[in-house]
């Protein structure tokens, strides 16, 4: 398995105008096996794309890539879904992670998306803060037609994102987990549990759903931590349970 970051975990840095490829180095030191980068954090793809790539892959970090859009838009692939790809192979990334969008409308064939997919690329939906991409029946009932139809697609369960769909978590987990090929942690906190937290300081067990998913499951931490005695103190911990 390998224990990622977030580039999320960085938001006062990237607030004051830094680049992802300076986070690189205090991933490498967290002993994370890997970062997950935010295309909303670059803000000169062209540019700083291949450079961020190169540095992570001499630190030997892996790669994956969060993008803030849907698969599905209006009933219809994301004509956008080649450009993404393009910038996944640019970043020679392992993984791209996406919501799953407006899927109940979808009625082209899954085959288009398979046909657009580079090699070696994996592709995964993850729930959001959305009624429609964070709701768990739409997810699985994607997620069971591209597997009958041998789209090979994982899940990203995000643990404080169903708290804000106002899911119980244990039960998302135990339902999506067999889809489950990654893992965001971050607790909530807040009267409509609108703040990200560190994990032992909000309102859910985020050591509970870690018994549903198959062991070896990745697991990257995704909310904004300061400092980095806090960083690895998390991540520490989160080693102990997720594993």
């Amino acid at each position: 398995m390998a224990y990622f970051i977030n580039t999320l975990v960085y938001a006062d840095r990237h607030s004051r105008g830094e680049q992802q490829i300076n986070f690189l180095g205090d991933i490498k030191n967290l002993k994370a096996d890997g970062v997950e980068a935010r295309l909303e954090y670059f803000s000169d793809f062209e540019q700083e794309a291949p450079l961020f790539a190169k540095k992570a892959k001499g630190l030997n970090l892996k790669i994956n890539l969060s993008v803030p859009d849907e698969l599905f838009v209006a009933g219809e692939l994301n004509p956008k879904l080649s450009t993404y790809f393009k910038f996944g192979k640019v970043l020679q990334i392992d993984e791209i992670k996406f919501n799953t969008g407006d899927f109940g409308n979808f009625t082209g064939k899954l085959s288009e998306i398979t046909n657009l997919l580079p090699s070696g690329m994996s592709l995964n939906v993850e729930n959001d803060q959305t009624e429609l991409s964070g709701n768990s029946e739409n997810i699985l009932k994607f997620l069971m037609e591209a597997q009958k139809n041998g789209l090979d697609v994982g899940y990203v369960y995000d643990l404080g994102n169903w708290l804000v769909t106002n899911e119980d978590p244990i039960k998302v987990a135990e339902k999506l987990a067999p889809f489950t090929r990654y893992i965001h942690l971050k607790n909530m906190t807040g009267h409509e549990n609108e703040t990200s937290t560190t994990l032992d300081q909000g309102k859910l067990d985020w050591q509970a759903p870690a018994k549903f998913f198959h062991a070896g499951t990745d697991v990257a931490l995704e909310y904004p931590i300061v400092d980095f005695d806090t960083r690895e103190s998390e991540l520490k911990m989160v080693k102990t349970i997720y594993r």
